[in-house]
């Protein structure tokens, strides 16, 4: 009889293998349709969903990798590629590959990208951490950075916003000593209003954002981030939004009302805010499954948050597979497990957005 392929299946003229064969292929579309697309439910919600993404991973031809992600979500933040150390390994020497490749990827997604980030204390080249430079080359050496880094994706349009400065607040701030020390601080006082000013001039168009943790629901660290943008707004200091990392645990976590009251009070100044690098590590008490269990309440939770403000308009976990997380498969903090499977919170994330 007449054999052709479909779908990696054999069709075949003979009437019970064919509709056998039929049948199994029925099954198997089924199945490939059962998992739903987190970035289609949230379109119509009006937020990006999204997830850090792993240059290594995105170039490396893990096929479950590379299609989860441009499946799953639409908006992408670079994991490591478009940090300091490397975009800028050597003293004005800059190189974009890892960057370049995760925008590429986006364009070819129709994603958004968050470009992360473009000052930090961390993260680094030596050159710089150890440069001892004077308050006026340190400037220099910022405002060069950040305006070539800004107008190398100026003209990318899948580039939605900069997380211009990152982490600048003390997890224990008190007053008259709010900042972290690192190589800008106190060398550079004025470092945070500089590093907006001269990403705006760079583009003028694209969102330019504050992004920290610990700040998420209400707490002493969480009224200075308020504190610091507030006057920021009324200084005339070009900031469009908050990013709220929320690396939290199902053992520790903002309430919710902490977190919707801390989005609001951030919207009153006009500003944007992201949950941007979102995971939760299984850390509690209980069994395997009590804990995935506490951790999909937890994504839950914070994405009704999100939710509930229009202000809110981005939802990002720091990647979306526990085989590749910056805090170690073990904890399991990701959407998806190690083979790619997706988990409860998987699941309470689709729910919520239905």
């Amino acid at each position: 009889g007449i054999n052709a392929e479909y779908g990696g299946l054999t069709y075949s003229n003979k009437p019970r293998e064919r509709t056998m064969k039929l049948l199994l292929l029925l099954f198997f579309c089924a199945l490939c349709t059962a998992i739903p697309i987190l970035r289609e439910l949230a379109s119509k919600k009006g937020i990006y969903i999204g997830s850090a993404a792993n240059y290594f991973r995105v170039t490396s031809g893990e096929t479950n990798y590379t299609t989860i992600l441009g499946q799953q979500f639409s908006i992408i933040t670079p994991e490591n590629g478009m940090k300091w150390d490397a975009t800028e390994p050597q003293r004005n020497q800059f190189t974009f590959t890892q960057g370049d490749a995760i925008v590429n990827y986006a364009n070819a997604h129709g994603q958004k990208v968050r470009g992360h980030n473009l000052c930090w204390g961390a993260s680094n080249p030596s050159w710089l951490e150890n440069g001892h430079f004077s308050p006026q080359e340190l400037s220099s050496i910022l405002e060069n950075h950040v305006k070539t880094v800004v107008s190398h994706y100026r003209n990318q349009g899948a580039v939605y916003s900069w997380d211009v400065v990152n982490e600048a607040v003390s997890d224990n701030p008190q007053p008259g000593n709010v900042l972290k020390h690192n190589v800008w601080y106190p060398a550079l006082p004025n470092y945070i209003d500089l590093a907006f000013q001269w990403a705006k001039e760079a583009n003028p168009n694209v969102k330019l954002f504050y992004n920290d943790y610990g700040a998420e629901g209400s707490g002493a660290k969480s009224d200075a981030v308020y504190q610091l943008v507030k006057s920021m707004k009324q200084r005339g200091i070009p900031i469009d939004g908050v990013g709220l990392q929320m690396h939290v645990a199902d053992s520790y976590y903002p309430s919710q009302q902490s977190l919707e009251s801390n989005i609001a009070r951030l919207a009153e100044l006009g500003l944007e805010v992201h949950i941007t690098e979102m995971d939760v590590n299984l850390d509690g008490s209980g069994s395997e499954q009590q804990k995935l269990q506490k951790q999909a309440s937890v994504y839950q939770s914070i994405l009704q948050a999100c939710l509930s403000h229009s202000a809110c308009k981005s939802f990002e976990s720091w990647g979306f597979t526990d085989k590749y997380t910056w805090l170690g498969s073990d904890k399991q903090p990701l959407e998806f497990d190690v083979n790619y499977d997706p988990k409860p919170c998987f699941f309470s994330l689709a729910q919520t957005l239905q």
